[in-house]
């Protein structure tokens, strides 16, 4: 299995969440709670097992890739957007962190700066963007 890639905040996000559950499961009488416990705590294990952590240092990047920070402009009303690539389990679009498994994620890995990329959305008009700063780890 590949290695999963997480930042610093997922995987800060995810011991606090292993230690809550680890104190919870002691304290829960309910057996379907405690099953949901144990599977959760079992999944967060393995996420931690077969993850590395970003540094949180960011150079300019060459093309986007999983981990990127990118600033892209719709290229019809000129509009920017920043956003970190990032495993499915940080996603947190509120937070511009979307997943690798977005439609503007898997348009833009592998681009370059000033490379544009069409997203094509369903039932809907295809957005076009340009690629206007990548940093990386």
């Amino acid at each position: 299995m590949a290695m999963l890639k997480l930042t610093q905040e997922g995987t800060r996000n995810l011991e606090k969440e292993l230690q809550y559950l680890s104190k919870r499961k002691k304290e829960c009488r309910n057996t379907s709670e405690k099953e949901f416990i144990h599977k959760r705590v079992s999944e967060i294990k393995d996420i931690l097992a077969q993850s590395v952590t970003w540094p949180m240092v960011r150079e300019p990047g060459y093309h986007v890739e999983p981990g990127s920070t990118i600033t892209i402009e719709d290229t019809v009303y000129k509009e920017q957007y920043t956003y970190t690539i990032v495993h499915p389990f940080e996603a947190d679009p509120r937070e511009n962190m979307i997943s690798v498994q977005s439609l503007i994620a898997k348009a833009a890995i592998g681009k370059t700066v000033h490379a544009t990329f069409t997203v094509t959305v369903p039932f809907g008009e295809d957005l076009s963007y340009t690629i206007l700063d990548i940093q990386n780890c």
